[in-house]
């Protein structure tokens, strides 16, 4: 089973055995550095406005790195969408009972152009902490920018 971690248990002389495979998005780091994970999601304004954000990391001994995060905007029924988009991103801490934390941010300039972008923040995360990624889309339209955001899942 390529890139999942599977860890088998052998109880007793009846040779029952009980896998424990992680749940999809989990990270593996605690136990394994079995190759980049992906976190994605995506979100949708006015039925045209389209973002999308897939986070891409590496279980490394105690931490999660965060080694690219890709994100793409765009629009459909021919729509127009301006080169003048906005887009923030941030890795978070997620905490249970109170607000997130946000650990990084970056927040583009008034020029992003409908398509796929990168950026490299190359954070190590400790594996102790659940974190995700959320992606704030503001398209360039005429009139009214709409907007959208998407949250990953948690690591």
């Amino acid at each position: 089973m390529t890139g999942i971690l599977q860890k088998t248990v052998i109880f007793g002389a009846l040779g029952v055995a009980l896998s424990i495979i992680p749940t999809a998005g989990a990270s593996a780091s605690a136990t394994s550095t079995s190759g980049q994970r992906e976190l994605n999601d995506s979100c949708v304004e006015w039925d045209d406005y389209k973002g999308q954000v897939r986070v891409f990391y590496t279980p490394n001994g105690k931490y999660d790195v965060v080694d690219e995060i890709k994100y793409w905007l765009g629009a459909e029924n021919n729509r127009d969408l301006g080169k003048k988009s906005n887009v923030r991103l941030r890795i978070r801490e997620s905490l249970a009972d109170r607000p997130d934390k946000t650990l990084w941010e970056w927040n583009s300039g008034d020029d992003i152009k409908p398509g796929w972008h990168s950026k490299d923040p190359y954070r190590q995360m400790e594996y102790k902490k659940r974190w995700h990624v959320d992606a704030k889309f503001v398209f360039d339209v005429g009139g009214i920018d709409p907007k959208c955001t998407a949250t990953t899942g948690k690591a």
